[in-house]
């Protein structure tokens, strides 16, 4: 079953032992294009650049938790939710794609780069430092991060969150949350912003979202799991990668960010956009669909 608009239409997959919601067009040519959405988001935040890349296959999950995807009440681990997005890509028999991800998908672009660098072309992560890098910032304060990022240890009570984030008082500081993280006031789609955060009207809407950062500080915490993020890690990202940061995010410093190569055992290209916040795509589609174009042209030519 199919619904959508234009040329992006929704369907069901089942992957990785779940139904997923994924929106695309297989009107274009290669390389077919993958996109991971952040916190608090779903497909949609990547709708407007979908929607400027004619002639490409395009594909953006809500992943698992969010959106019209099932919303198990387990399953949010890393390891879990790379295995997604491997499944994702073999079910909808895309040959190698460029993974594109922001915020949360970011980082788990990041991690599949170490895991399955054969499965993809490249890599472009928008807005979300290496995961080992920023936890490396986080407990070494570096540049304020420890103190940049509040709702993480905030997230770490149990139903609290849930519940507060999708009263009324609640949903309006997701909005905020959005708006007040643009780089130039007022160029965010309002529009779009409220319809992503209508997707959190009930505690259950919320439970996979929050339990994304519940689940990646649980693996920080204890020693089985830092090892295996360790053992993960060591094998270096086998694909040309690119970092494009909006360059007024107050969340995630830049500083720390330009250190991710080192995470990441290779070099990273690194792609500022000066005066763009936090959430490039909702802010900024324009500049973002260009980078993502020049990324394309470099993979059709070989360079």
């Amino acid at each position: 079953m199919s619904r959508g608009v234009g040329r992006i239409v929704e369907q069901r997959v089942r992957a990785n032992g779940i139904e997923f919601n994924v929106a695309g067009s297989e009107d274009g040519g290669s390389p077919p294009l993958v996109f991971l959405h952040g916190f608090p988001e779903s497909w949609i935040a990547w709708r407007p650049v979908m929607e400027s890349l004619p002639g490409v296959r395009v594909y953006a999950p809500d992943q698992r938790g969010y959106g019209r995807s099932e919303r198990p009440t387990e399953g949010y681990d890393v390891w879990t939710l790379i295995d997604d997005v491997r499944a994702l890509i073999e079910e909808l028999r895309l040959d190698r794609p460029v993974l594109v991800g922001n915020d949360w998908g970011g980082a788990l672009v990041w991690m599949f780069g170490h895991r399955h660098s054969e499965l993809v072309r490249r890599l472009v992560v928008v807005n979300c430092t290496h995961p080992k890098t920023l936890v490396h910032a986080v407990i070494h304060f570096e540049h304020h991060q420890t103190f940049r990022i509040p709702w993480v240890p905030v997230f770490q009570l149990p139903k609290f969150p849930e519940w507060f984030l999708t009263t009324k008082t609640g949903r309006r500081l997701l909005r905020l949350s959005f708006t007040i993280r643009e780089g130039r006031e007022g160029t965010m789609d309002r529009g779009l912003v409220d319809e992503l955060v209508a997707n959190f009207q009930k505690p259950a809407d919320m439970h996979g979202p929050v339990e994304y950062y519940r689940e990646m500080v649980r693996t920080q915490l204890h020693k089985n799991g830092r090892d295996r993020l360790a053992e993960l890690y060591s094998k270096p990202i086998g694909v040309p990668t690119t970092l494009v940061w909006g360059m007024k995010d107050e969340a995630l410093s830049s500083d720390v960010a330009q250190k991710s190569h080192l995470a990441a055992g290779r070099d990273v290209e690194w792609r500022p956009l000066p005066g763009i916040g936090h959430f490039v795509a909702l802010e900024a589609p324009e500049l973002l669909t260009s980078e993502i174009q020049r990324v394309l042209a470099a993979e059709r030519s070989g360079a």
